[in-house]
């Protein structure tokens, strides 16, 4: 089998209509736009038995069409995906598992899930705007949801969001290191012990781990920490400061860190980019599949945008995502979706 063309384009799916707005203000705090950060470049990699395998991710076209000349000519069954980032990964990864009739975890272990818990999500908003979405999630049968919160107002987004959704609505806080001193995490964490927080992540930097154990001594709230590099996750672990594992990055690198947590009993879930569309969903589904202690509700997100740019949508029921059994990712591209929403 050779790769004989790789088509190459950039689209924006608009967020859903209840979360343009905070969107727009999230991104404008980083100094550019939902169009800019929240596209993505897909590939399509066509080979001379026929077979096409789907590729989702990074934003700079012209980087990919750059590395896309490399593939042409190439088998794509001799190719490493392991050791590819995105859109490489889910395109050679798709294509071997159509070649060989299987479903892309198939590739990777064996499957222990087959179906993953998804978890709804805010940027940092007001706790009104935060509950508006709370309520939003609850209705659409998730159990749990991140948000983005600031030291002074994390308390009351609590507060409003178990007032809008109810109180068996689990809430992920994460200040990515914002409450910046364990005084300032531990007062908080202490004000939300009575409500339903399944725990605070990167509360504090993760340079000072001994920061993030003594908040978990000193608190009920179990704290989470972002990585997968399996060093940092090692410091963490073996010092008995976190609770659970928040990881991505490449195959290779997350496979290290998540079994290193399992050895510790530690539960992890997946953040293998969030705010993707379905192919890099579908890719994040089969690698939660083979995980034992992924049990944790992903943080990806498809299913906030207008529509999907696939034919079966990978979008949850009652905050769980199937894990697909066709061939390679199992999903198909819709066409008439990736025309639409093309860019550039």
């Amino acid at each position: 089998m050779k790769i004989t063309r790789i088509d190459c384009f950039r689209v924006f799916v608009p967020w859903q209509a209840s979360y343009r707005e905070a969107m727009a203000d999230w991104r404008a705090r980083m100094n550019t736009t939902p169009e800019e950060e929240d596209s993505y470049v897909l590939v399509r990699v066509h080979t001379d038995e026929g077979l096409t395998g789907l590729g989702e991710g990074d934003r700079d076209l012209g980087v990919i069409q750059r590395e896309a000349s490399s593939y042409v000519g190439r088998n794509p069954l001799e190719l490493m995906p392991w050791k590819l980032g995105r859109p490489w990964a889910h395109a050679f990864f798709d294509l071997q598992g159509k070649a060989l009739g299987v479903p892309f975890h198939r590739l990777i272990g064996t499957p222990v899930h087959d179906r993953v818990p998804m978890a709804y999500w805010s940027p940092y908003e007001t706790p009104h705007k935060t509950a508006k979405h709370a309520e939003e999630g609850a209705r659409r049968g998730f159990k749990v949801h991140k948000i983005k919160a600031r030291p002074w107002d994390a308390v009351d987004q609590v507060k409003a969001m178990t007032a809008a959704a109810g109180p068996d609505y689990a809430i992920r806080i994460d200040p990515n290191c914002t409450f910046e001193q364990p005084s300032v995490a531990i007062r908080i964490a202490r004000q939300v012990e009575g409500y339903r927080v399944e725990c605070l992540e990167d509360p504090v930097t993760q340079d000072r781990v001994e920061w993030n154990r003594l908040i978990r001594e000193k608190t009920t709230v179990p704290v989470a920490l972002h990585s997968s590099q399996p060093q940092n996750v090692w410091r963490h672990l073996t010092a008995g400061a976190i609770d659970y594992l928040n990881v991505g990055g490449s195959l290779e690198t997350l496979f290290r860190a998540a079994h290193l947590a399992e050895a510790a009993g530690v539960p992890v879930w997946l953040q293998i980019e969030g705010h993707c569309y379905d192919i890099q969903a579908a890719f994040n589904v089969h690698v939660n599949a083979v995980i034992p202690n992924a049990v944790l509700p992903q943080d990806t997100l498809p299913f906030l945008r207008e529509a999907s740019i696939v034919t079966e949508p990978l979008w949850p029921t009652d905050g769980f995502v199937k894990v697909p059994e066709k061939p390679g990712l199992g999903v198909d591209l819709d066409e008439n979706a990736a025309e639409r929403y093309r860019v550039g």
